[in-house]
């Protein structure tokens, strides 16, 4: 496990955080992955912190699934660009599958890592989610299918 990666798992352990499963990917960064979710208007989103030997850690959300489609492309990205225009930390995007993602992007090195930053990072993506999944969904589902869900 490289260093950053042992001071997170440090700090989960020692704040009795065990929502968290650890994975080495035995790349050539020495890359952990720390998956989890987090539960956003009753959707589980998978999370997963991206810590290596690079100067980056990066927190991924996985905020909808294959989504994208003709009629609702062009709103969608114009939303996450606004997003992304309010928001310094957090930055939307979305996959070739169709995917919307919210990365976070720590730059550190070792010896500045401070785990209770991506805790803190994590935290405030929640926050943001909270406010932001429902008016995004909308976009998505279009407005009349995110109506129906909501009764």
């Amino acid at each position: 496990m490289n260093t950053k990666a042992e001071k997170f798992s440090k700090m989960l352990t020692d704040n009795e955080i065990n929502c968290f499963a650890p994975e080495e990917a035995r790349d050539e960064l020495n890359t952990v992955l720390f998956r989890s979710t987090m539960e956003i208007e009753g959707q589980r989103l998978p999370l997963v912190v991206i810590i290596d030997d690079s100067i980056y850690v990066i927190c991924r959300t996985l905020v909808a699934g294959r989504c994208l489609t003709e009629n609702n492309r062009f709103e969608t990205l114009k939303y996450l660009n606004v997003l992304n225009s309010t928001y310094k930390t957090f930055k939307y995007f979305v996959t070739e599958a169709g995917e919307i993602v919210m990365d976070i992007c720590l730059p550190s090195t070792n010896e500045q890592f401070e785990p209770n930053m991506i805790r803190a990072l994590i935290d405030l993506s929640v926050k943001n989610l909270e406010e932001n999944y429902r008016p995004l969904m909308q976009i998505v589902w279009g407005n009349s299918a995110a109506k129906t869900a909501e009764t």
